[in-house]
């Protein structure tokens, strides 16, 4: 059977190419670290996840496959399925940003023990860019991937300094203004027509809570408005 990743996990495959080893963490189908060994040179991989039934799935997939000798599964929470250093990259997708940022605190011997973390939070990318700047790594690569009329934010990180000119970073990813994605422009129209939902469900209300977020939601539109204005000069 050949494996056909979605664009996202395509995407997130790209950023694994040229490793040996690999752990997916929260694997469900199985599908990226078998496409990984089949097609990007990845020699070994690890897929968990913390529940039995995705993980069952992920197996069938690689004994399909023949990779049993090449995949492992493990049924477990997080990075706490791995030993410091056991594989060269770590990926962390189709999770919240939250919980991604809470499984990097709870192992961080893990988390830096690896060459290279691939992370694609759903939401809450800015806070996990927050954590992952004071929490000692560097953002080297950021990619986007779009699937419909979604656009998928996917942070590849390592171990250094972090240095950002401006809060934007947070939410449009690090040195955005640098390496243009082609996806950009989208991902700004993705973030600003979720801001508009938010300002039409606060507005008029007079709750100390709804005006706050109300008044931050409108301040982001514009923002992103302007730089989206920037793009297209």
């Amino acid at each position: 059977m050949k494996i056909k990743l979605s664009p996202r996990l395509e995407v997130i495959a790209g950023c694994v190419t040229g490793a040996c080893s690999m752990a997916d963490i929260g694997t469900d189908h199985g599908y990226l670290p078998v496409y990984l060994i089949e097609n990007k040179g990845v020699s070994g991989a690890i897929a968990s996840d913390i529940n039995q039934k995705p993980l069952k799935k992920a197996q069938k997939i690689i004994d399909t496959q023949q990779l049993q000798k090449q995949i492992e599964t493990r049924l477990g929470s997080g990075l706490s399925v791995l030993k410091p250093g056991e594989v060269e990259v770590v990926v962390m997708a189709g999770m919240g940003g939250l919980l991604i940022r809470d499984l990097l605190k709870v192992q961080p011997a893990v988390a830096r023990a690896a060459k290279k973390l691939v992370l694609q939070p759903m939401n809450n990318q800015a806070v996990l860019r927050r954590y992952l700047e004071t929490a000692g790594f560097l953002i080297t690569r950021e990619e986007l991937a779009r699937e419909g009329d979604r656009v998928y934010e996917i942070i590849v990180a390592e171990p250094g300094a972090m240095i950002v000119t401006t809060p934007l970073e947070y939410e449009l990813g690090f040195e955005y203004y640098r390496h243009q994605h082609p996806l950009l422009g989208a991902l700004i129209d993705r973030k600003i027509f979720l801001e508009q939902q938010i300002v039409a469900s606060t507005q008029g209300r007079t709750t100390a809570v709804a005006a706050k977020q109300f008044q931050e939601s409108s301040r982001f539109i514009e923002k992103l408005n302007e730089v989206k204005k920037c793009l297209s000069n």
